[in-house]
C-alpha cells in the first residue's frame, strides 16, 4: 500500500512540475510576442540641458509628427557614445525610439542654428 501511495505521489509531483514547466514557456513566449514594435519618430530641437549621471538631455523640441507637441522636456539617452557627442545649446536632428513605455533618443546631427542640412562627417 505504502508502495502505490509513494507511485501516485511522485507521478503527481512530475505531472505538477512538468505543467508548471509548459505554463512558464507560454507566458515568455507571450510577453515577447506582445511586446510592442519599435516606433521611430525624428526630432527638431536645441540641447538645453545635460544630466550626465543619469543620461538625460532636456531638448526644446519642434512638434514630432504623430507622437507629441512642441515642448521642453528631458529625454534617456541610452547611448553613452551618442551621449558625449552633443552639448548644451546645440541644435540637433535626432530620432526619438518608443516602444511600449520605453522611450529614448539617439542618432543625434548637430545642425546650423540656421536650420540648414546637418553637416557631413
Amino acid at each position: 500500500m505504502r508502495t502505490a501511495i509513494l507511485y501516485f505521489t511522485t507521478a503527481l509531483l512530475a505531472a505538477g512540475l512538468l505543467l508548471t514547466g509548459c505554463s512558464s514557456a507560454s507566458k515568455t513566449e507571450e510577453k515577447a510576442a506582445s511586446k510592442p514594435a519599435m516606433q521611430e519618430y525624428p526630432m527638431k530641437g536645441e540641447i538645453k540641458g545635460l544630466d550626465p549621471s543619469q543620461h538625460v538631455a532636456t531638448i526644446k523640441h519642434e512638434a514630432i509628427d504623430g507622437f507629441m507637441g512642441a515642448m521642453t522636456m528631458g529625454y534617456p539617452v541610452k547611448d553613452p557614445a551618442e551621449f558625449s557627442k552633443i552639448a548644451v545649446g546645440d541644435a540637433i536632428t535626432a530620432t526619438v525610439y518608443v516602444s511600449g513605455d520605453d522611450m529614448y533618443v539617439g542618432n543625434f546631427q548637430k545642425v546650423p542654428k540656421d536650420g540648414a542640412a546637418p553637416a557631413k562627417k
